[in-house]
């Protein structure tokens, strides 16, 4: 058994909150231009914290062949949030999501798994940043939406080893989202793959060291909840 702090979703929000006010501030620095930060994004956001949340609480393993649709849930509340008449306006596109999740043959779940397997004695923080660049590099893992799930799954990722996750706070933004169009303009295949995004890994896998947060940020004091240790 093992036991995991729960997040304070309310100090998420906040955080969340705060970037939302200066977001068109903050992204005068960005190299390119953003989507607005609205409040549906905030919420769904939030909501997919929650998610993350429960799952690790639970010891899902995402990376595991049996959970890997999970990632789906994570993807579809980030975009639509839980919601049921929401879904169904989104069926659609989350049906086509689910098509391009497991049959793309470049840029599907097999080729996030696969090397997500092949790096799993990594540290933490460069296993969080690989598997955010294979999420997010060309062709991406979700056909919307991969920034925002991307940065949910290193999240949940940090937060199974112990640490906490990665919020967008007004200290981090530019630091998130620049090195991010960098990952998404990039291929994962081909010659220049193999030098370009390990380096990037690396990269990223240094600022979020860097930015990690103090526990008493994002989790709640004196909240654990016991679940099963896997064997590995």
């Amino acid at each position: 058994m093992r036991s995991t702090r729960r997040l304070d979703l309310p100090a998420v929000e906040r955080a969340l909150r705060e970037v939302q006010a200066r977001f068109c501030e903050l992204s005068q620095h960005f190299t390119e231009p953003r989507d607005p930060f609205t409040d549906e994004v905030l919420l769904n956001v939030v909501e997919g914290y929650a998610l993350i949340d429960d799952y690790v609480a639970q010891g899902v393993d995402l990376l595991d062949l049996q959970q890997l649709n999970l990632m789906l849930e994570i993807n579809a509340t980030v975009l639509c949030g839980t919601d049921p008449a929401r879904r169904r306006e989104f069926a659609q596109h989350l049906a086509a999501t689910e098509e391009h999740f497991f049959n793309n043959v470049e840029g599907g779940i097999k080729d996030l798994y696969n090397w997500y397997w092949a790096y799993r004695s990594d540290s933490v923080w460069k296993r969080a940043a690989g598997v955010y660049v294979r999420i997010l590099s060309k062709p991406q893992l979700f056909i919307e939406g991969n920034n925002r799930t991307g940065s949910l799954i290193v999240s949940y990722l940090l937060m199974r080893a112990g640490l906490p996750p990665f919020v967008l706070t007004l200290d981090n933004a530019e630091g998130y989202f620049n090195p991010s169009s960098v990952i998404r303009n990039s291929a994962k295949h081909g010659v220049k793959a193999l030098y370009e995004l390990p380096k990037i890994k690396k990269k990223y896998a240094a600022f979020l060291e860097a930015k990690a947060p103090d526990p008493s940020a994002f989790f709640l004091s004196g909240s654990y909840t016991r679940v099963c240790q896997e064997g590995r």
